[in-house]
């Protein structure tokens, strides 16, 4: 009777716990916490919670063990099936929230503003700026050796390297100034009232702080900085990053012809 027993509060823990989940992610999905519903995860939950309650009616009405059997049958395979039912409706959940959080001007990985927020208010500051023809520096930054890191230590590492340089980064800004995830290993600043100098002051105070950073790809990793300036260098938001881009790249060439050279 004591096994009995036990059984019983075994399967009506599981009936319990399985309800509770269920009614967790439909208040979740209600919410908009979680803004898909996959009706074949539904189902899968419902023969799990299900087959615990059947098993309750089966002990307690003393059937024999072959009922049992083939309730926890079912209920294992009910297991596997949400198991990886669930997995597919998170990377579904995951894509849905990236797009919402990229549509909201976020970088998803690092947190900083993206690409799109990048274009728009360099576009704002062109446009505002050309009247008064007031300075300002847009600054690109690109990793140098960053391919080695995801080749040698697997693309996590490669992430949590981009997150810390955004946050080194973000340390450095003065209020006002805007940083953005470029695409891939680049960053853009745009450096708001300074000229080109100002803003190489800043791409050197960068590069010391990543050369002092306690990381253990030092001092395989650098900076390629190039940096343009409004209007000197273009009274666009296409000029500006045109130079920026090709000054970045003849100091990236620059550093690999000093490399080779030792």
């Amino acid at each position: 009777m004591l096994a009995v027993g036990f059984e019983v509060a075994y399967a009506l823990a599981g009936a319990l716990l399985g309800a509770i989940w269920l009614l967790a992610l439909r208040k979740l999905i209600i919410q908009g916490v979680f803004p898909v519903c996959d009706p074949a995860l539904w189902a899968g939950g419902g023969i799990l919670v299900a087959t615990y309650g059947l098993e309750i009616v089966v002990l307690l009405a003393g059937y024999g063990s072959t009922i049992r059997l083939v309730l926890r049958i079912l209920r294992v395979g009910a297991g596997v099936f949400l198991t990886f039912e669930g997995f597919a409706w998170l990377n579904q959940v995951f894509a849905i929230l990236k797009s919402k959080i990229s549509e909201a001007g976020v970088d998803f990985l690092t947190g900083v503003a993206n690409r799109k927020v990048l274009f728009e208010t360099l576009e704002l500051l062109c446009k505002s700026q050309r009247a008064s023809d007031s300075r300002f520096a847009i600054l690109l930054v690109d990793l140098d050796g960053f391919k080695r890191i995801n080749d040698t230590f697997g693309h996590p590492a490669g992430d949590s390297f981009l997150r810390m340089l955004a946050n080194i980064m973000k340390e450095e800004l003065r209020e006002g100034d805007l940083l953005a995830r470029y695409g891939g290993d680049e960053f853009a600043i745009i450096v708001n009232y300074a000229t080109a100098e100002e803003a190489k002051v800043l791409a050197r105070r960068l590069k010391d702080r990543i050369s002092k950073s306690a990381w253990p790809f030092y001092p395989q990793i650098g900076l390629s900085c190039g940096i343009a300036e409004f209007p000197a260098d273009g009274r666009s938001s296409t000029a500006l990053l045109r130079v920026a881009d090709d000054r970045m790249y003849t100091e990236k060439n620059q550093s690999h012809v000093k490399i080779k050279l030792n």
